[in-house]
């Protein structure tokens, strides 16, 4: 096997693998909304039990940016969104029921508006820091805030009440534990300066 063909024959193997990761974002994503259709009561606060999926769309994103760098992210992020978007207009033509433009549109825009911040920072962390685990927890928390806040204005037509913000604010207090969790896992490697300076040049 020359050289040509065993560099095509890896990335090949990188971009089916980076689509598995995208695909499994995509799943999360998508669980999330069905999930956005069951609720629980925290005390006053009303919940869905999307709050328990949604972490992991930062989790996944941020393996996606380790592995294969800032811009495969935003493209899997896109995609991931798109395809988000196909599933709920296919499920509601297959349930026979109207959809809902406006919660809809903010769901996909507070998801796109998080992951980006998300990903900006990350990427930022990841490649000017020695992977400070209470900055990464800020990052999460940080973009749950605007996701969270943009979803909910547009479910509540932005009519904010009392009970919006204890449902928001636990919310964020339920993924933040969540978070903490996760970022457990993120076993970031910091890579040499030398080879920093490369991936900036890519």
């Amino acid at each position: 096997m020359t050289k040509g063909s065993a560099r095509k024959e890896v990335i090949k193997h990188e971009e089916i693998s980076s689509w598995v990761y995208i695909l499994l974002l995509t799943a999360i994503a998508i669980l999330g909304w069905v999930l956005g259709k069951f609720e629980f009561n925290i005390g006053k606060a009303s919940l869905t039990f999307a709050i328990f999926a949604y972490p992991f769309r930062y989790f996944v994103a941020n393996i996606i940016t380790k592995k294969y760098g800032y811009k495969e992210t935003m493209n899997g992020i896109s995609y991931s969104a798109c395809l988000m978007l196909l599933f709920i207009i296919v499920a509601s033509l297959l349930g026979q029921r109207d959809i809902d433009y406006i919660p809809v549109t903010g769901e996909i825009f507070s998801y796109l508006a998080s992951q980006m911040i998300n990903l900006s920072i990350y990427y930022y962390l990841y490649m000017n820091t020695e992977g400070n685990k209470l900055a990464i927890l800020a990052t999460y928390i940080f973009a749950m805030l605007v996701d969270n806040l943009i979803s909910m204005l547009f479910i509540s037509r932005m009519i904010m009440v009392d009970a919006f913000w204890r449902t928001y604010f636990v919310t964020i207090l339920i993924e933040a534990i969540i978070s903490i969790i996760l970022i457990n896992f993120d076993e970031k490697k910091v890579l040499p300066s030398s080879n920093k300076r490369k991936r900036r040049k890519k």
